[in-house]
């Protein structure tokens, strides 16, 4: 929480009587810090704010110092160099703050790239140059290459220009199909990332291979069936044992613990999609039997169970 006693303080000294200078305070209901009353003066603190009031209420009022951010403040400024250099950094920071330095491309592609730049040549932002309007210049930039930028993005950070690309050539305009979206295996729905269709099935709900989790149906306002595209994942719980074997060595049983359970979570994985994960692990059994090391472990899986793999 801001103080303002950190900011700075004014130390008085004032000469007269005590009962005179606390009907003083309290008439002009002047704060006060640390008084103390010795025998010829009362000393006392009080905020630079009420600088002007102390002086009108308590005219025989003496200052002696001022302490915190102020006073350094105030002292810096008597000296010429200080307040010069002060005033430089202001200049500098409000002409930094102003200027874009550099302009960062960042996007597939050299050759667009260096059309990006050289466009912007043409358009006249030559680096350094004084902050112009962003959105001016994404909208030129957008008219002059709408053959061959798809998508283009442009914001500031700091003195910098920021500009994101997408070529045409490398753009996938994705074609939605009216298939739904059917379970490939057994599990327990954990979360739904659809932006088309309609779902038939609810979170937490257990589901086996082949029933429907998302519908390519809808009903329209008069009760009536109609086609719709489908666009999504169901990501859900999966269980699965994964056993691995390996022939007894002579290596410290702990290694041989970690080889196995890296090649089973290494086939756990083997058809992970993106978004998918071990969420759970649970080994059942190591041993070591006949002159061989087995390692059996239970996952739960956290998997797309929509998409054919």
């Amino acid at each position: 929480m801001f103080n303002r006693r950190d900011m700075g303080l004014d130390a008085w000294r004032v000469d007269m009587p005590v009962e005179t200078f606390l009907r003083i305070v309290k008439a002009f209901d002047l704060e006060l810090y640390d008084i103390s009353f010795q025998k010829t003066a009362i000393c006392f603190y009080a905020h630079v704010w009420q600088r002007r009031n102390i002086v009108y209420a308590l005219k025989e009022a003496e200052l002696v110092a001022t302490t915190g951010a102020i006073a350094y403040l105030l002292r810096s400024l008597r000296k010429p160099y200080r307040l010069l250099a002060l005033l430089i950094s202001m200049l500098l920071w409000y002409v930094c703050s102003q200027t874009v330095l550099t302009i960062d491309i960042r996007g597939e592609s050299e050759k667009h790239r260096q059309l990006i730049a050289s466009t912007l040549q043409e358009l006249g932002y030559r680096t350094p140059f004084y902050d112009k309007d962003l959105a001016e210049m994404k909208a030129k930039l957008k008219k002059r290459l709408e053959n061959d930028i798809a998508w283009l993005e442009a914001y500031q950070e700091g003195s910098r220009y920021v500009i994101t690309y997408t070529p045409k050539e490398f753009a996938k305009l994705q074609v939605l199909k009216q298939d739904a979206l059917i379970a490939q295996e057994d599990g327990v729905i954990a979360q739904f990332e659809v932006s088309h269709g309609s779902k038939c099935r609810r979170v937490n709900e257990f589901v086996h291979k082949g029933e429907k989790l998302v519908d390519n149906v809808l009903l329209d306002s008069k009760g009536q069936e109609a086609k719709t595209d489908v666009e999504g994942r169901v990501y859900a719980y999966v269980w699965k044992d994964v056993r691995v074997t390996m022939p007894s060595n002579r290596l410290p049983k702990s290694l041989q613990f970690f080889d196995l359970l890296m090649e089973a979570r290494r086939i756990a994985s083997l058809d992970f999609r993106i978004g998918d994960k071990i969420s759970k692990e649970n080994i059942l059994q190591f041993s070591t039997d006949m002159g061989k090391i087995e390692m059996v472990v239970h996952y739960t899986l956290y998997k797309d169970i929509t998409t054919p793999r």
